[in-house]
């Protein structure tokens, strides 16, 4: 038996107020005001009258990168220099992803996500999946249902 399951989540609607990024994260909500000044970080700018700061989940991912290389030794300007060189490889994984992920699909009781074509002609499918602690791919032909809308 073969069904999709639809990508429901987007990450690009979350939004965390300056306390609660600092609970995610372990950095002080003085240091998070601190690295927006020097503008290592930046606030959603604001329409309504509410002053607080409140940050996207592209900033939850930079100051989650920062605040780890600075554990591992980094210092501030060096950790955010190198936040920004891995903010582009995590840039291009995530509009390849955006572009290949078709949702999951299960196929005989398996869970796999379906990477898009594997060929330009759209003939066959590139799956992949993880079991075990490990993951793997298959390449299955593409059938009518492969791409159908889920409802």
């Amino acid at each position: 038996m073969k069904y999709r399951i639809p990508n429901l989540v987007n990450f690009d609607s979350f939004v965390f107020r300056i306390g609660e990024l600092s609970r995610m994260t372990g950095v002080s909500s003085r240091q998070l005001r601190y690295w927006e000044q020097r503008g290592y970080i930046s606030a959603i700018t604001r329409d309504d009258q509410n002053k607080a700061r409140v940050y996207d989940f592209h900033t939850f991912i930079q100051v989650s990168i920062i605040k780890k290389l600075q554990d591992e030794g980094y210092r501030l300007p060096a950790a955010v220099e190198k936040m920004r060189s891995i903010e582009e490889e995590i840039s291009l994984s995530r509009k390849f992803f955006q572009v290949a992920f078709d949702g999951v699909e299960v196929i005989d009781g398996k869970m796999f996500l379906n990477l898009g074509y594997f060929d330009k002609a759209k003939t066959k499918i590139l799956y992949g999946l993880y079991e075990n602690g490990e993951a793997s791919y298959e390449v299955r032909p593409a059938t009518k249902n492969n791409n159908d809308e889920v409802k």
